[in-house]
């Protein structure tokens, strides 16, 4: 544990690093926020230099390696504290002024960083849904000199997907010096670090806006920071309401409560087919795959954060007589970027949050502007927006090719019920706020609108718009027809609930201070109790993925601590891969290697996956994906077959030469897989047996 400690505090400090760096420029752009966006000081410089490194390394002006990182680190920390912090007296004052105001903050970030980095230590291993492809990523941008990298299940081409994310947390590995089977565990703690002091640092802002009560801005900001990053929905208090009426027993109901299950509600009754996803951070964190939306979560967040910072600023222009300026450039050029970033790292936040921005920005310039001048503000700042997220996208998309399908409209609908379970929490607090302004509008309240007000309404709808999209179209992917419309409402709900949250503990205050000390009460302790329920739902997920439960007795039952590796799996289950692996992790370059092609979310392809070593055909279903259809990858997985069972050795030199191929790894897979696998052809080849670990041999190709 106390190794675990050492990664923990060095992983920080060069999370750290990015963020000193960027502190000058974050100070002087938030200078209104009363933390001056210190959380998002570390997102700026990250995210920035994560960009730099890869578009260098596209067009072959800059090697991915530890020297190249340092460079950039060290001339974007050169930018901001000479040319800025230097000849900047307000910016030097200020920075000054709220050293212990970071202290606090970068504490916070610390202990949310340790306790989750704790939590995975109790299970570590990087197996089970989809952990294989984003270590697999990782470790393939790792071994990359020059972008884009190599599809590690798919020799000789890059990866067709989402992955900018992954290489902004391979480029925190590389520049560290931690072995990614420790830094994947820790850039899961790393998202919820974020995911908490960036949705503390929003909460308190747009709260700061409305009222300086210390008092209920604290309590405000907590109430949805606990949320955003620890939460869930309504669905437990449901769910086990309905076991104690099978069981007639409340213990047994509790204890038979399966947390995935909040997660898996629409659609999995026993009369419909379709079956639906509505994930949220708190989920993510416990299951901890390292997918786009949760890498892609600190950008999100960093976007939102943007929008605030443009409400503080903006001035109302009938108080003067200065013509309208018609492109907010210190809005829309970080905002083009980010949404470049987070198309790069999850491409339905692209969509989300420039839906975002057109709402948010719509009701801050009506509220300001003319009618005629609000709306070529939103189109002039909206066509600016996408077309510098078009060019800050060019690195990737040269290399990339969608995999959009069409738009279907939705032949079935969730039951209203349904989705109040879910979302209803977040309703029967923040709707009372929305009516208020409504009334405000229409003039039949005392209730004044506030510019914070504005800003949250802006989210709400957002949400809202996200959660009702699914019942009217989806996009068509590769899923079968009964999970036709799980992927459009996953990744569009689970931005949804974010955006609730941000606004969860903003609504809370404001309308309890609002309503008569009655009514108050009544909403306080509804709230209250949403509260509670949403938060149960980390009791259940802890138990449930980590075996970490309150007994009766106060005692804590937990698991025996197995430290932050996530590749013991590997030498407990699979000593002979594990052999290889460490074997193979130790050659130069990236050569090619041939292994058994595997079905998706299966233990196969552990060696490129591990080593980010490419081979031929990896998972099938993940490259029907990627690829945008079957034929291809069912192509190359025909070829694996014949590199083991053929019996021409001339088929099989002429294929491993098609790829490329420098290794041929004959283990307990291939044994199990190819059952007329026939060694002696390599023999005759003149193949060398040049690794040997109980049943595995691995071939060096001539």
């Amino acid at each position: 544990m106390a190794q675990d400690l050492n990664f923990i505090l060095l992983w920080w400090l060069f999370i750290g690093l990015f963020g000193l760096a960027s502190l000058p420029i974050t100070t002087k752009y938030f200078s209104k926020f009363w933390d001056l966006g210190y959380i998002f000081s570390k997102t700026i410089g990250w995210i920035l230099i994560s960009y730099l490194a890869f578009a260098l390394s596209v067009f072959k002006i800059l090697p991915f390696n530890q020297q190249g990182i340092w460079l950039l680190l060290v001339l974007w920390s050169g930018y901001n504290w000479l040319f800025i912090y230097k000849k900047d007296k307000e910016i030097q004052s200020k920075i000054s002024a709220n050293i212990k105001k970071f202290i606090v903050l970068e504490l916070v970030f610390l202990a949310i960083l340790t306790i989750w980095s704790f939590v995975r230590g109790f299970q570590p291993d990087i197996e089970g849904l989809e952990k294989y492809m984003d270590w697999g990523f990782i470790n393939t941008i790792l071994r990359t000199t020059y972008f884009p990298p190599i599809d590690m299940w798919y020799a000789g081409q890059p990866i067709n997907y989402y992955y900018f994310g992954h290489l902004a947390f391979a480029l925190l590995t590389k520049i560290s010096g931690i072995d990614s089977a420790i830094t994947y565990n820790l850039s899961i703690a790393t998202c919820a670090a974020f995911t908490f002091t960036g949705g503390l640092s929003i909460a308190s802002n747009l709260l700061n806006l409305y009222t300086k009560n210390k008092k209920t801005i604290i309590t405000a900001t907590l109430i949805s920071a606990l949320i955003l990053t620890f939460g869930g929905n309504l669905h437990p208090v449901y769910k086990i309401a309905k076991l104690y009426d099978e069981k007639k027993n409340l213990t047994e109901a509790i204890n038979s409560y399966w947390y995935p299950d909040a997660t898996r509600f629409i659609g999995f009754d026993p009369d419909t087919k379709d079956k639906t996803i509505h994930e949220f951070p708190a989920y993510s964190f416990i299951v901890s795959d390292l997918h786009g939306h949760v890498n892609d979560i600190p950008i999100v967040l960093l976007m939102v954060a943007l929008l605030l910072n443009t409400y503080t600023f903006i001035k109302d222009p009938k108080k003067n007589d200065k013509k309208i300026k018609l492109i907010d450039w210190t809005l829309v050029l970080p905002y083009g970027f980010l949404l470049s970033a987070a198309y790069m790292t999850n491409a339905w936040d692209f969509a989300v949050y420039g839906l975002l921005f057109a709402i948010s920005t719509s009701l801050l310039y009506l509220k300001n502007f003319s009618l005629q001048d609000a709306a070529k503000k939103v189109i002039a700042n909206g066509i600016i927006v996408v077309g510098l997220k078009y060019l800050f996208n060019m690195p990737f998309s040269i290399n990339f090719i969608p995999m959009v399908e069409g738009v279907n409209l939705s032949d079935s609908h969730s039951p209203f019920y349904q989705l109040f379970i879910l979302y209803g929490g977040f309703w029967l607090c923040i709707v009372p706020l929305i009516f208020l302004i409504i009334f405000s509008f229409l003039k039949k309240t005392k209730f004044k609108i506030s510019t914070a007000d504005l800003f949250a309404l802006g989210l709400f709808i957002t949400a809202t718009l996200l959660i009702i999209v699914p019942e009217v179209i989806y996009l068509k992917d590769i899923y079968i027809y009964d999970h036709r419309r799980a992927n459009t409402m996953f990744k569009l709900t689970y931005q949804g609930f974010m955006m609730y949250s941000l606004i969860f503990g903003y609504a809370f205050a404001r309308v309890s201070q609002f309503l008569s000390k009655k009514i108050s009460l009544i909403y306080k302790i509804i709230v209250l109790l949403i509260f509670v329920i949403h938060i149960m739902y980390q009791f259940f997920s802890l138990k449930g993925y980590y075996g970490i439960w309150f007994e009766s007795d106060k005692k804590i039952n937990i698991k025996e601590y197995k430290g932050l590796y996530g590749g013991s799996f590997l030498k407990n289950n699979q000593p002979d891969n594990a052999a290889a692996i460490d074997w193979l992790s130790k050659l130069p370059g990236q050569p090619v290697i041939v292994e058994a092609s595997g079905d998706s979310y299966t233990d196969f392809n552990q060696i490129s996956m591990a080593t980010g070593l490419p081979t031929i055909q990896g998972w099938i279903v993940h490259e029907w994906l990627w690829r945008g259809g079957y034929d291809a990858p069912a192509a190359r997985q025909s070829e694996v077959v014949n590199v083991y069972e053929s019996t021409s050795t001339d088929q099989i030199r002429e294929i491993l030469q098609k790829y490329n191929v420098s290794y041929i790894i004959v283990g307990p897979k291939e044994i199990e897989k190819y059952k007329a696998l026939n060694t002696k052809n390599f023999d005759t080849l003149g193949y060398k047996n040049v690794f040997q670990s109980g049943q595995l041999k691995i071939y060096q190709v001539k």
